[in-house]
């Protein structure tokens, strides 16, 4: 019997929905602070503004876009450079083609510029493989570096 009177005593005032204009279709990652000032009609501060932008900022960094195919081609280029700073650095170790270890140094720096733009938004596993070996061939390079310096500086260790 309660739950009958409720029902009959739930009122709804609106008999029209209002004529209002359709709601502006507003990208989050695209918008500027002038078109947020458009749509509500306010003028917006500082502050706001930065927040504006460092909202924007997190929420695409959280996104899961999809990759775009400048991105695609990023990645798999910048995986491609790396494995092959990798494989330049190993093959200088043979005494014939040892010159071509100077080529690891630029492939390596390619692939780390490559895999990062490529990661810009999303996360792909071409371009990490190719940030990681374009890092890791670096690292390789320093360390080589350093120990050949130890080694014709004249230092021992007694």
């Amino acid at each position: 019997m309660l739950l009958l009177s409720l029902f009959f005593t739930v009122n709804s005032n609106a008999i029209v929905t209002p004529n209002l204009p359709p709601a502006p279709n507003v990208d989050p990652f695209k918008i500027k602070p002038k078109d947020v000032e458009k749509i509500t009609g306010k003028k917006l501060g500082l502050f706001q503004k930065m927040k504006l932008t460092l909202a924007q900022k997190i929420l695409k960094k959280y996104s899961n876009d999809e990759m775009t195919t400048k991105q695609k081609k990023q990645a798999r280029t910048s995986m491609i450079l790396g494995i092959l700073g990798l494989a330049f650095l190993f093959i200088s170790l043979s005494p014939f083609v040892g010159f071509m270890g100077i080529l690891s140094i630029p492939l390596a720096i390619l692939a780390i510029i490559f895999g990062l733009k490529s990661l810009k938004g999303n996360s792909n596993s071409e371009g990490k493989i190719g940030v990681i070996t374009g890092a890791a061939t670096l690292g390789l390079i320093i360390v080589a570096v350093i120990v050949a310096a130890i080694a014709f500086s004249g230092f021992t260790f007694e």
